[in-house]
């Protein structure tokens, strides 16, 4: 079981650090963050969980985990405690301190009845914790609607109620750049189902991207805009 353990952590480092994989190091780190403003003991409710992988992030606080469990046929969605539709949740008015949405809107048809929702749930002074991605390719399909800029997100919160802490942006035109190259390259084989042949690519070319990755971070610094982004990571509070 140790050993297990020490492989699944180096792994998680050879493949989860900021010059290789820069999008999911910020997204780990942003879910470490908000964790630390979840107090315990709280209700917090994590919308399109999927496989609750951040459920580990919030054990001093009561977790519950929302997927209508369509995303991905290969995912396991046994520990799903609510199987609805994100625009109409079995709970009381007020009923969640926070709410984690992560990855989940641009797979939405309807975003403004699911934060009309989301503030229906939410107790006042509570917070939403939002990421979603600007630039990324088609996933899930069908169920891949919609890009967002800070704008759009801005203004969907404040139309329903909530107030912008924070948007931030993750990754500059350098960053975005290679992440496409990184991740894109393995899809090609992973979408047509060979899955092994994918990951023995991403591992063969591992060296190469992984330096050029260190140049992109570096590069990133550069660009002060990063009008193209990545993802955004967001923190709204209830009014």
């Amino acid at each position: 079981m140790k050993i297990k353990k020490a492989i699944l952590f180096l792994i998680s480092i050879i493949l989860g650090n900021r010059f290789y994989n820069y999008v999911g190091y910020r997204l780990k780190r942003y879910i470490k963050k908000v964790s630390c403003r979840v107090e315990k003991g709280s209700k917090i409710l994590d919308v399109g969980a999927g496989q609750c992988q951040y459920k580990k992030y919030f054990s001093h606080a009561q977790y519950v985990a929302q997927d209508l469990c369509i995303g991905d046929k290969n995912w396991d969605y046994s520990y799903i405690d609510l199987n609805c539709e994100i625009y109409d949740i079995p709970v009381k008015n007020d009923h969640f301190d926070y709410i984690l949405c992560t990855q989940v809107l641009e797979h939405l048809k309807y975003p403004d009845q699911a934060f009309k929702e989301l503030n229906r749930i939410c107790v006042r002074g509570g917070g939403v914790f939002v990421t979603c991605p600007m630039t990324w390719a088609e996933h899930q399909k069908p169920h891949d609607y919609f890009r967002y800029t800070q704008f759009s997100l801005k203004m969907l919160a404040e139309e329903h109620g909530f107030e912008v802490v924070s948007i931030e942006k993750e990754g500059g035109m350098f960053i975005t750049i290679y992440t496409l190259i990184v991740d894109q390259f393995p899809y090609l084989f992973y979408s047509r189902g060979f899955i092994n042949t994918a990951r023995a690519f991403k591992i063969f070319l591992y060296p190469i991207m992984f330096v050029i990755g260190f140049i992109a971070y570096f590069l990133d610094k550069l660009d002060k805009d990063k009008d193209l982004t990545a993802q955004y990571e967001c923190i709204f509070i209830k009014k």
